[in-house]
């Protein structure tokens, strides 16, 4: 069974740490080696925020809405309500030894009829690199777990309220290419 540590962020299947999708393709991130840090770090923190609140959301329970959040968590109830998702995984951690890696895809199930994997976004814009090679990441590791999606979707909550649902094609040469580089650099010593 796959273990996953929040603190030091890191999954374990069966005494075997593995690599997660969003460290795989931290490649592609816009602040990757940032001359800013706090920033990162500051919004990773709301990230963390929104996300766990949003599950609350979807067990049916009542989050703490702070101020910080209290938008990004108007625009998640608007999302359902338009869309009325049947999520059959929220959050939960997997991972694959054959593949190598492991991740927490946020959302699957169906929606409108389709197989879906929503991933949810806080920033300014979608940045449909790095999610589309992301998305591809859980795709393997859902297919693993035998859920075959048909639909990817990016869905950025922004703090004034509103959302954006954003149809993504996952990229297998870009996640290809990411974890290439990985896995040389690691390989190497280097960080």
């Amino acid at each position: 069974m796959i273990q996953f540590d929040e603190k030091t962020h890191t999954y374990t299947l069966d005494g075997v740490v593995l690599p997660s999708v969003t460290h795989i393709c931290r490649f592609l991130a816009y602040d990757y080696k940032s001359d800013r840090p706090w920033l990162a770090e500051a919004a990773a923190r709301r990230g963390t925020a929104i996300h766990e609140a949003c599950a609350l959301i979807d067990y049916g329970e009542e989050p703490e809405e702070t101020p910080e959040i209290a938008g990004y968590l108007t625009a998640y109830r608007r999302f359902l309500k338009d869309y009325s998702p049947e999520w059959q995984g929220i959050e939960r951690p997997l991972g694959d030894l054959f593949l190598g890696f492991a991740g927490t895809p946020d959302r699957w199930g169906t929606m409108g009829g389709e197989r879906v994997l929503v991933d949810i976004k806080s920033g300014s814009t979608l940045r449909m690199p790095a999610l589309s090679a992301q998305l591809l990441g859980y795709k393997a590791l859902l297919e693993g777990a035998a859920f075959h999606p048909s639909a990817f979707y990016g869905l950025r909550l922004d703090k004034s309220g509103v959302y954006e649902l954003r149809q993504v094609e996952p990229d297998f040469r870009l996640f290809s290419a990411c974890l290439t580089i990985h896995r040389t650099i690691t390989k190497r010593g280097y960080r």
